[in-house]
């Protein structure tokens, strides 16, 4: 079997489009070339009641675009909150950039923007950015996620 190889950067780039913890770097690039030759699948013109199973690259607000909004919402809340209330008032914050992919419903029956946020929380644990220490159900700012909202609003001015 034939091999590639990536830069650091590029791959970091494979993983931002991986709909799954299953999904291989091929898995990706298997999706972006399938989509380059159809190119009427990045289309709104969806059957009538139909919910994709993975949104078109571009179509939806990126996982990174919660962050900031995901830790002003928690500041607000006193640096934690349950996660329902911290997911309700995102949506609230945030009604104005969602795309109409972020409003479909998932075969789940969620809406995709709330699965978005849940999934924007788990990157951020992992970054450090929210403590993996919290109860069960609770979104926790930690000392990294204040500085890094510290660093984008003083980025913003």
């Amino acid at each position: 079997m034939p091999s590639i190889e990536l830069s650091d950067e590029i791959y970091q780039r494979l993983l931002r489009r991986a709909t799954s913890f299953e999904d291989t770097p091929e898995d990706v690039i298997q999706r972006l070339l399938d989509e380059d030759q159809d190119p009427d699948a990045a289309s709104d013109h969806l059957p009538r009641g139909h919910t994709p199973t993975r949104a078109i690259p571009g179509s939806v607000l990126p996982v990174d675009a919660y962050w900031v909004p995901i830790l002003e919402v928690l500041l607000e809340m006193g640096g934690s909150a349950p996660s329902n209330d911290v997911v309700d008032a995102l949506g609230e914050r945030m009604k104005d950039q969602f795309t109409p992919a972020d409003h479909l419903r998932l075969k789940s029956g969620e809406t995709r923007w709330r699965n978005r946020a849940r999934f924007a929380r788990l990157r951020m644990k992992e970054r450090g950015l929210l403590k993996a220490s919290s109860h069960r159900g609770v979104w926790e700012m930690s000392p990294l996620g204040y500085e890094y909202l510290d660093e984008k609003r003083r980025q913003s001015k």
